[in-house]
């Protein structure tokens, strides 16, 4: 049975179906979702990925106040602490 979280109804939906790719309209870009399990912390953990092209997009987990967003930009690598699945999908455009 698949577990989803989401936000809104246009919002990110997160799987907790482990290594079980979705792709996802988010703002203009299609984005490929996948849970990774627990990271070393025990907090779960997804990854996603430009789903066009190959490239990395960002790695998300979930701590005790919010969202942790590791983006990759053209700049380097933002990072965004405790902030809420609506703040990740602003962040990625959508």
């Amino acid at each position: 049975m698949s577990e989803m979280q989401q936000t809104g109804h246009t919002g990110v939906a997160l799987s907790h179906n482990a290594l079980m790719p979705s792709v996802q309209r988010i703002g203009e870009r299609d984005i490929e979702i996948t849970y990774l399990g627990t990271n070393a912390a025990g907090q779960p953990t997804w990854i996603m990925w430009n789903a066009t092209e190959p490239y990395l997009i960002g790695m998300l987990s979930r701590g005790k106040m919010g969202y942790h967003f590791e983006q990759r930009t053209s700049s380097g690598v933002m990072l965004h602490e405790n902030i809420s699945l609506n703040r990740v999908q602003r962040a990625l455009g959508g």
